[in-house]
């Protein structure tokens, strides 16, 4: 084995280096040199391969998510959304929603947000108490997963009483099926409620219908001191399955 070191390290005595110089040694040195750089090199290709590999499926799993919709009322419209009413239900007023200024959470000054006022217009607490209505959003897709969010708050104001016993039932419904809801329940009078509402639901291919709904079990009227609902940062995404 020093031999060999000897023939790539020269030595100061000729005599000593000649005497290596079989080409046997040569080609076993040569050989070995060879494998060597050899299998570096193929180190070198598949450390290059995988992380191209990485890139390339990490990038074709980001292809599959698809923003459907994504809105913030900053415009002043609602977008691609629409509105409905329920059988007994108001919206506030005509003319409602309406954008407003409205802090949705405590860090934002001056940002604008889709207001409420919902309610019955007849008053019934029957089968169907909870009445008001919401925005709707249709969409073709292929077979996936739907991520839904949306920031939402209450507010109320009276000048008679101390509080209110529903600030509002939001519900995310996807094909007439309720998929998240939050119930803001009873809130004090001159307060806020605020929350964020998120879902994920699995679809199949075809045409889908999303309601973000809006209700409460009690009257609401433009001359009532009944609470405001508030809704902002509406988004839709869609993945599709690996």
């Amino acid at each position: 084995m020093r031999g060999i070191i000897s023939e790539v390290e020269p030595e100061k005595n000729p005599n000593k280096l000649e005497k290596y110089r079989h080409p046997v040694i040569v080609h076993r040195i040569l050989s070995i040199s060879i494998f060597t750089h050899g299998w570096i090199a193929m180190c070198s290709i598949s450390r290059a391969f995988l992380i191209w590999s990485v890139l390339v499926v990490g990038n074709i799993g980001l292809c599959h998510a698809a923003i459907l919709s994504q809105t913030d009322f900053e415009k002043g419209t609602i977008g691609p959304w629409k509105t409905f009413v329920t059988s007994n239900g108001t919206l506030g007023k005509a003319g409602w929603p309406e954008v407003v200024s409205f802090e949705m959470t405590k860090s934002e000054v001056g940002a604008k947000a889709l207001r409420f006022k919902v309610g019955q217009v007849r008053y019934d607490q029957g089968t169907e108490p909870e009445q008001g209505g919401g925005l709707v959003f249709q969409t073709t897709t292929e077979a996936g997963l739907l991520d839904l969010s949306v920031n939402v708050a209450v507010s109320y104001h009276s000048p008679n009483d101390k509080r209110n016993l529903a600030g509002g039932l939001f519900e995310w419904v996807v094909d007439d099926a309720v998929i998240a809801s939050h119930d803001m329940g009873p809130i004090k009078n001159d307060g806020i409620l605020r929350h964020h509402l998120k879902a994920q639901h699995e679809i199949a291919a075809g045409i889908h219908i999303i309601r973000l709904r809006i209700t409460r079990p009690f009257l609401s009227h433009p001359e009532q001191h009944a609470p405001f609902q508030f809704v902002d940062a509406l988004v839709i995404r869609h993945s599709l399955h690996p």
